[in-house]
């Protein structure tokens, strides 16, 4: 491929006329079609250079295939018809993603602030057809919905701020500059699922497509290969992406004040990932598997906000992004195998700029039809799931609210399930109330609010029923009552006064709940701590427990796409509304959904339209005299909350709403997973 000259460099990439696809000739040696896409934006004059450029690339993507014996579908998607819609339909699933283009850049010399749905990405055509003259930018916030294949690689040619250039004619960038702009242009491909970004802003990259197919080496052997390596290379753990190493490696021989004479090779990366991995990972379709629990001591592993942990960035309206949670590393561990199946955790809702819901799933294609949290502006919101994973161990994840709006998401894991029946298997009990701090509750053990900073240990083996040895987690359901300022609380296995996850979180005077799946201590107890407030803030704790683990015996956990099994409102499942104090029953097994046998299933339940405030409990033992609850709300606000919880031999589940009489509500129930099937 020729090599563009340095006026055509500026942060541009080729351009096109259409979206086509072509397959290679198949290689018996090869089972695994390798995609490749190539897509080239809005570059006003320098287009149809662009776009002849790219069919270049095209062709030699083609004969280094070939010449590996190795199979291979490359499709264009070139301006004026690379609309986002377009690319992002054609990325899904690509190993290898080639951009040649327009792109805004932070920081630039423009605006001093970031701007998430335009820096960072791609500038295309915001229509179909419209002109090559017209850029409208697609920052990182788009490029994180990408979906690529496991251990994909991007390549960014011949543009200025992905290498931590600046633009011709302008002056060339601090170190510490550019390597912002490194980092934050390769962040949106990221998580969009690239494990390698090259950005090569002056250099052609046939050396990268015949290395790739060819080389049988690791990507940070390819990149330090290149004819245009200059063995300058600067390294550093990504400032953006967790586990990533950032390397730039600066021509400091030529320092043009041009601009594009010292940082314009650039690469993101985890730096092991072999090149043999980049042509043949792949996605699978998501498949139904069951298995036992392993409880670990809640670790976070998501957190979106600029100083969290994992892919940083938030998550925007009508938007899905995936996130992996097997085989992720924190410092030197690994708290969720690779070959896990799926996890139990808490999920947090913080910085939310608009109400909205979240769903949370093995995939994310499209608009879900289930929910997971639902969420006032302003007002964090945590729920318990239990989720299942993809098949390359990623949780995928939708904002359901107004384009544009954005909010951050946190994922405290508490435990995984792997196949087969080694680890520990579901108990049904309950649901039963096991703590109750109010005075008067007549639930023994522990009296008296918690005080904020003061962890308390509490008994849960032996109590109510329980066994009194050989439980390693529990599954429940945690209320907070009465608290006197706004905090979390988290509940565990850890006694500590200083927790780093959180189960719950709630604003002053609020009833909340939450669902739990917990480790429980070999001595048979948990512990829990509240934070918030001054000194002598308090709050009152209240537990039900609907079924544990043991390692001896128990059902395994089926895993399945969420599904809706219940919205009386209209009349799935249940006529509704449902009326205060008068006990529903649905039946949940059958044919398509969950299956006979089952004896407990893990949920969601959603509380609308309820005319008072109150709450909802879902069990097999349901009746107006109920004494435990799943969901509590006050009026006008839809709520949510997961539930690991028994069905009746008969595979029905008691439904109720609590209130003053002559009230009414809606409820929504969406099942995850089932447990059937001995450990």
């Amino acid at each position: 491929m020729r090599k563009l000259t340095l006026a055509l460099a500026v942060g541009l990439l080729v351009a096109g006329t259409g979206l086509v696809a072509s397959s290679g000739k198949v290689a018996a040696s090869s089972a695994y079609v390798t995609k490749v896409v190539i897509v080239v934006g809005q570059t006003q004059s320098a287009t149809a250079r662009y776009r002849a450029d790219a069919d270049e690339s095209a062709t030699e993507f083609q004969e280094a295939a070939d010449s590996a014996g190795r199979s291979v579908s490359i499709v264009k998607v070139y301006s004026p018809n690379a609309t986002w819609s377009a690319v992002k339909a054609a990325a899904k699933g690509a190993n290898i993603l080639v951009y040649m283009g327009h792109g805004n850049g932070y920081p630039d010399p423009y605006l001093p602030y970031e701007q998430p749905l335009k820096d960072n990405g791609m500038g295309l055509n915001a229509v179909a057809g419209s002109s090559d003259s017209t850029t409208y930018y697609y920052g990182e916030a788009y490029m994180a919905q990408l979906q690529l294949a496991p251990d994909a690689l991007v390549i960014l040619n011949h543009l200025c701020y992905a290498s931590g250039n600046s633009e011709g004619g302008v002056a060339n960038p601090t170190l510490a500059v550019a390597e912002t702009r490194l980092d934050g242009y390769a962040s949106g491909f990221i998580r969009g699922g690239a494990k390698t970004v090259i950005a090569e802003g002056i250099n052609d990259i046939g050396y990268y497509i015949d290395t790739v197919f060819n080389g049988h080496t690791t990507v940070d052997a390819m990149w330090k290969g290149s004819p245009s390596f200059h063995d300058n290379v600067i390294s550093w753990n990504s400032s953006r992406n967790s586990g990533y190493t950032s390397q730039v490696d600066p021509n400091v021989a030529n320092p043009s004040a041009g601009g594009h004479e010292v940082y314009y090779r650039s690469m993101v990366s985890i730096p092991s990932t072999k090149t043999d991995d980049v042509i043949s990972g792949h996605t699978t379709p998501f498949v139904s598997r069951s298995g036992s629990y392993y409880p670990i001591s809640p670790i976070r592993l998501v957190d979106t906000r600029p100083s969290g942990i994992g892919p940083r960035g938030s998550l925007y309206g009508r938007a899905g992004y995936n996130f992996q949670i097997a085989g992720q590393k924190v410092g030197l561990i690994t708290p969720v195998p690779a070959a896990a199946i799926a996890i139990t955790a808490n999920v947090t809702i913080t910085n939310q700029s608009a109400a909205g819901w979240l769903y949370l799933g093995p995939t994310v294609d499209s608009t879900p039809t289930s929910s997971t949290i639902n969420f006032p502006k302003g007002d964090n919101r945590a729920n318990g799931v239990t989720v299942a994973l993809s098949p390359q161990g990623a949780v995928g994840a939708w904002y359901g609210a107004a384009s544009g709006a954005a909010t951050n998401l946190i994922i405290d894991v508490t435990g995984y399930f792997l196949a087969g029946t080694a680890g520990a298997g579901y108990v049904a009990y309950g649901p039963d109330r096991v703590m109750d701090t109010r005075p008067g509750s007549g639930v023994p053990g522990l009296t008296g609010p918690f005080v904020a900073g003061q962890h308390r240990v509490i008994q849960i083996a032996g109590v109510a029923g329980l066994p009194k040895s050989g439980m390693v987690a529990v599954t429940g359901n945690l209320t907070v009552v009465k608290a006197t300022a706004a905090g979390f609380v988290t509940l565990g296995p850890d006694k500590t006064d200083t927790p780093t996850s959180s189960t719950i979180n709630f604003p002053s005077g609020d009833v909340r709940a939450n669902d739990v799946v917990v480790p429980v201590n070999a001595d048979g107890t948990l512990s829990a701590v509240y934070i918030g407030g001054a000194g002598g803030a308090t709050v009152n704790l209240v537990l039900d427990i609907s079924g544990y683990f043991t390692a001896s015996g128990g059902y395994l956990l089926n895993t399945m796409q969420p599904v809706r099994v219940l919205d009386s409102r209209s009349d799935t499942g249940l006529a509704g509304p449902f009326s205060a104090n008068i006990a529903k029953w649905l039946q949940v097994t059958g044919p398509g959904v969950v299956p006979s046998g089952t004896v407990a299933i893990t949920a969601n339940l959603t509380v609308t339209e309820q005319t008072a405030g109150g709450f909802a409990a879902i069990g097999p033992n349901i009746s107006s005299s109920t004494e435990f609850s799943t969901l509590n709300f006050p009026v006008h606000d839809e709520r949510a909350n997961g539930a690991t919880v028994p069905l009746t031999s008969t595979g029905t589940l008691g439904v109720l709403y609590g209130a003053p009489a002559g009230r009414t509500a809606q409820l929504l129930l969406d099942v995850t997973g089932y447990y059937l099937g001995s450990s």
